[in-house]
């Protein structure tokens, strides 16, 4: 009579393997949590560029003085005109953080847009989450433009 040796894995090593996929688990989801973050800091940034490259076109189109103010808190909202008690989405002269874990960490100067010559009052806006910063830098000929505070020539 023969006898057949049934082979397979011993239980260390199982558990060895399930240890190693775990760890790896665990980094990618890290990795992942950290992407989605730069992707908002990121959307935050170019939806906030959209809206300050309307408002520079309002202020041209309309030969206009339109000086932004900003709301802190969460969410917060940046806009144009009288400061009003709060933001709404649909008003196309206020914008509100599309994501809630960007903040918006600081205003430097008093940036503005102007329609004579289409120029503005230098300045720039800073926001930032767990992944980075970015800053919008606005010129005085009113180019608005985007760095992360980690790049070289980036103030």
């Amino acid at each position: 009579m023969k006898t057949t040796h049934i082979r397979g894995f011993t239980l260390p090593e199982l558990l060895l393997v399930l240890v190693i996929a775990a760890t790896l688990s665990l980094t990618a989801l890290h990795g992942w949590q950290r992407w989605q973050q730069r992707q908002q800091l990121r959307d935050s940034a170019q939806q906030l560029q959209g809206f300050l490259l309307r408002i520079r076109a309002r202020a041209n189109r309309h030969n206009s003085d339109l000086v932004l103010w900003s709301r802190p808190g969460a969410p917060w909202c940046i806009g144009v005109g009288s400061p009003a008690g709060e933001c709404h989405p649909g008003n196309p002269l206020h914008f509100v953080a599309p994501h809630p874990d960007v903040e918006l960490t600081d205003i430097r100067g008093e940036p503005g847009f102007y329609g004579r010559r289409n120029v503005a009052t230098a300045g720039s806006i800073g926001l930032g989450n767990s992944a980075g910063r970015i800053r919008l830098i606005i010129s005085a000929r009113a180019r608005i433009r985007l760095c992360m505070t980690d790049e070289e020539g980036c103030p």
